[in-house]
């Protein structure tokens, strides 16, 4: 008897974005976020061809965790990845998002590490929320997100 696809998918594995810079991509989620990188390898062409519907081109990856979640970063070697700035409306553009503790201190901390802003903080006190989109090196959205117990707490 086969199981029903909602009885056969156990679990999130990882996520992950194509970036320019694998160093530079490793360096932010490590010692800029607080990640630990987990592995690191490369992908043969046969294997991206293959596993990937990705024919001519070899990947160089990396594995992170923190957090409750793994995510890979990976960069094409043979044929460069596209590096086309990413829209936030482009229909596939995704994001990671964190939940943090103080927010507004966290913001400086980052600011003063070089990482860019992407948008204001917005506050929602109905929600109990207040979040703010950061950027990685490549342009991936990192959106980190405090909650709070009450309505009024949100400033």
């Amino acid at each position: 008897m086969e199981n029903s696809v909602k009885e056969n998918i156990q679990a999130v594995h990882h996520m992950g974005f194509i970036v320019k810079d694998l160093d530079r991509s490793i360096d932010f989620y490590v010692n800029k976020l607080g990640m630990e990188l987990k592995m690191r390898w490369i992908e043969t062409a046969e294997q991206c061809d293959v596993g990937m519907g990705v024919p001519g081109s070899s990947l160089e990856l990396a594995q992170m965790v923190g957090y409750g979640v793994m995510l890979e970063v990976a960069r094409f070697i043979d044929v460069p990845g596209i590096d086309t700035p990413l829209s936030p409306r482009q229909t596939g553009v995704g994001h990671i998002s964190f939940t943090v503790k103080d927010l507004v201190p966290l913001i400086g901390q980052l600011e003063k590490q070089g990482v860019r802003m992407a948008s204001e903080r917005m506050i929602v006190p109905e929600l109990k929320i207040t979040w703010v989109h950061a950027l990685d090196p490549d342009g991936v959205r990192v959106e980190l997100m405090q909650f709070f117990d009450r309505c009024e707490d949100v400033k």
